[in-house]
């Protein structure tokens, strides 16, 4: 792997800490804040201060926007955060986490496909094999809740809507890498966020309830966490996700997002203090086998020749 591969799997790799770590700060947050608020002030904060990036940097940029990549970058924003939130939130509300949890791991799986039959990217049997194999590692995570775990067909019916979601939006994405910065990609997905979400947040929250809201944010602990989740989990990480991917493909850095679980299993076990059983362990183990074969890539068979 030379240094400049190296480096993007660096990146996406911090980006999916990132996101691995949101969960924790928003569980801080969920103690005062409800979810569309915390989702609505995060798109927000990273929205104003990447518009004044933008501003800075990337003018061109919207100069040379093509008036059909405007409609594209309305339906990225549309499919994630906006419809991608709105079916995982409702979901986890009348679903067991676990089982959310085990279909949204699926994304990846949808995406190689996308990948490969759409995009014409290169993948080998090894390498999908690998997106299955991590799926599993999530299953052996979550097993021990499924003997507890409530099912309902609407409630899977909107992670699967989740998922759907999510492969909507890595379509659009795709379209768009190729012919903007990733700055500017996920300054465009943020502003237009806030506006999809805030006839949201008004129509679901009382007057009354608008106000304690915000009011809210006068906690320095809630702003500090509200304030990191939107630079580095809605502003950075998806930079760096957009950056990866335009070096690796939809499918390998796709993939990596099956880490988010075991980062979030790691980190609340080091800050929330929460267990980390053996088949915790177990289960990560396998889905780190399996994102490894995802980003396996055989050498030519005229350059092993050559080295022997």
């Amino acid at each position: 792997m030379n240094k400049h591969h190296a480096a993007h799997f660096l990146i996406l790799f911090i980006a999916i800490l990132f996101w691995g770590l949101s969960f924790v700060f928003t569980k801080t947050l969920l103690s005062e804040l409800t979810p569309i608020a915390i989702i609505f002030f995060r798109m927000v904060i990273s929205a104003t201060l990447l518009l004044a990036v933008c501003a800075l940097f990337f003018r061109q940029s919207l100069r040379s926007v093509r008036k059909i990549d405007w409609l594209f970058i309305l339906a990225l924003s549309f499919f994630e955060p906006f419809l991608y939130f709105i079916f995982e939130t409702y979901s986890l509300q009348i679903t067991d986490a676990s089982i959310v949890s085990v279909i949204i791991a699926t994304i990846p799986i949808f995406s190689v496909f996308l990948s490969v039959f759409y995009f014409k990217e290169n993948l080998s049997k090894m390498n999908i094999s690998g997106v299955f194999v991590s799926v599993v590692g999530i299953v052996v995570m979550l097993s021990p809740e499924f003997s507890s775990s409530t099912f309902n067909k609407w409630g899977l019916l909107l992670a699967f809507g989740a998922v759907l979601s999510s492969v909507g939006y890595s379509f659009f994405l795709r379209k768009l890498s190729d012919r903007y910065h990733p700055v500017f990609i996920v300054t465009c997905q943020n502003t237009v966020g806030v506006l999809f979400f805030f006839p949201l947040f008004i129509c679901l929250h009382e007057p009354a309830e608008i106000g304690a809201q915000f009011s809210a944010l006068a906690n320095p602990t809630l702003l500090t966490d509200l304030l990191i989740l939107s630079i580095f989990c809605s502003a950075l990480a998806f930079i760096f996700y957009v950056k990866a991917m335009q070096k690796l493909g939809l499918g390998k850095a796709n993939t990596f997002t099956n880490l988010i679980p075991v980062i979030t299993a790691v980190f609340s076990f080091i800050i929330l203090k929460e267990t980390f059983p053996a088949y915790k362990i177990l289960g990560t183990l396998i889905v780190i086998i399996g994102i490894c074969l995802v980003q396996y890539t055989a050498k030519p068979k005229n350059e092993q020749s050559a080295l022997q």
